[in-house]
């Protein structure tokens, strides 16, 4: 857990800083509704709702600072349901990491041993790691001749439909149109997802 620490995405440190400064209620206030969203009981978690509350005792705490402790949390807890981790364990490792504060690393792994094995179940783990899986992808080039608005159009465009499984496995079917240069971009980024995952 150590390495997730040094593997960690951009800002972590200066997210954890900010953990650090929150009292262990608010700490822990915030693990229980990371954990509410990782469980999918809440769509997301309402940082200005939770702003309101903690910026009467800190003044300086910014909605962007509270929104990127809350992405730590998330990266957090999402890495030791991946690892299947105790809290104990979990505990330690990060606390081997010597960015985390007591009070920090206490609510962390109070909510971890009240919650944690939630996330560790068969279905909440498949939802949590998969998003979906692509199914198809089906395309066609077209030329649109004209339209209502205008007689002489005579523009390409790329139609597109994708079905992606959900974690449910329920297909799911999605169609849309792209001009060549949208289309271009499209292409260029799914090139540069592969050349990433060849690389992992």
């Amino acid at each position: 857990m150590a390495d997730l620490v040094k593997a960690a995405p951009q800002g972590f440190s200066i997210a954890v800083e900010t953990l650090n400064r929150l009292s262990q209620d608010a700490v822990s206030e915030l693990c229980h509704e990371v954990m509410q969203f990782l469980q999918y009981k809440i769509g997301t978690v309402n940082v200005t709702k939770l702003h309101t509350k903690l910026s009467s005792i800190d003044g300086s705490l910014t909605p962007h600072m509270l929104q990127s402790a809350v992405n730590a949390l998330t990266y957090v807890f999402r890495a030791a349901a991946k690892a299947n981790l105790k809290s104990d364990v979990l505990s330690s490792q990060l606390k081997d990491s010597m960015s985390f504060n007591e009070g920090t690393l206490a609510a962390i792994k109070h909510s971890w041993s009240q919650q944690g094995m939630l996330l560790n179940s068969p279905d909440i783990a498949n939802q949590l790691l998969n998003i979906g899986q692509l199914v198809d992808i089906q395309w066609k080039l077209g030329v649109s001749i004209s339209s209502d608005s205008c007689r002489n159009l005579n523009s390409p465009y790329v139609a597109m439909t994708i079905k992606v499984a959900d974690p449910s496995g329920q297909l799911v079917t999605r169609s849309f149109e792209l001009s060549i240069p949208e289309f271009q971009n499209f292409s260029r980024q799914m090139k540069e997802m592969a050349n990433v995952l060849d690389s992992v």
